[in-house]
């Protein structure tokens, strides 16, 4: 269910969710009008004016729940990419400060490899909870094992070698972190919960209205519940949708370890 709503446009979705609710109150009330007497729909509206307020006020609550839910995993992951290429750059910084620079020029192009995937072709992977098949997850092992072949060689001095192990390791780290993140989407039960209270409320504005010949605040009542399960939705998974986590950071940092190591110039 998640991964439909993630893949789906905003606004078509916010359409979509408008002409269900439309459709649900306009039913209800339509019943009530054809069935009912002037008396029972007058007793019934009433009874559905003063219901109204507690329904409105519990999806309220599951809104702001869902939103706290999704907006923390997007802020936790913009956090995540962000601490992700800071330590690239530390570690960048370490490969082209050591003594052996014919040694640190095939570490330098794996690093450069790792962030330009991870820019520019890990998203579909983490949208999806793909995590583990990620382009960039072979790239970093690749990484890694170079780093400590390098460092743990005889010739390597100790303090450099400390260095940069200690770079790659805080980068796998981060690397982590931003795995983790990918899995975290609002669980399926909140998202139903949230469906089923906007078609209940829907249902009773629309008995509500029975008694009215035009009636123009339904209508805006619908669209209130779509935009907000709407929005809650396009948050829901940190690495899609229109609101989604911006990877800019890895993408400079790429381009910047790419410009580098082609001009042979030090990190700054």
């Amino acid at each position: 269910m998640t991964s439909a709503f993630a893949t789906t446009p905003s606004w078509l979705l916010a359409v979509a969710l408008f002409a269900f609710f439309v459709a649900v109150g306009s039913a209800c009330r339509w019943i009530v009008v054809k069935r009912c007497t002037e008396d029972r729909r007058e007793e019934l509206a009433e009874q559905a004016a003063r219901l109204l307020t507690g329904l409105a006020a519990t999806f309220a609550f599951f809104i702001g729940i869902s939103v706290t839910i999704t907006w923390g995993a997007v802020s936790a992951g913009q956090a995540a990419i962000e601490a992700q290429a800071s330590r690239a750059q530390q570690l960048s910084w370490s490969l082209n400060n050591i003594e052996n620079q014919q040694a640190a020029k095939p570490l330098v192009r794996d690093l450069r490899n790792y962030l330009a995937a991870a820019a520019s072709e890990d998203r579909p992977y983490l949208s999806n909870g793909n995590a583990a098949n990620r382009p960039s997850a072979a790239l970093l092992d690749k990484l890694q094992v170079a780093v400590h072949k390098y460092a743990y060689l005889g010739s390597t001095p100790q303090s450099e070698a400390s260095g940069i192990v200690s770079a790659a390791s805080a980068l796998s780290t981060a690397d982590a972190s931003v795995t983790a993140v990918a899995d975290r989407t609002l669980p399926e039960l909140i998202i139903l919960l949230l469906l089923l209270t906007a078609t209940i409320n829907t249902a009773i504005m629309g008995i509500s209205a029975a008694n009215t010949r035009r009636p123009i605040l339904f209508a805006l009542w619908c669209l209130i519940p779509a935009l907000s399960i709407t929005v809650v939705l396009a948050l829901d998974s940190p690495f899609a949708g229109d609101i989604s986590i911006s990877l800019a950071p890895l993408d400079s940092l790429a381009q910047h370890v790419t410009i580098n190591h082609l001009s042979g110039q030090t990190t700054p």
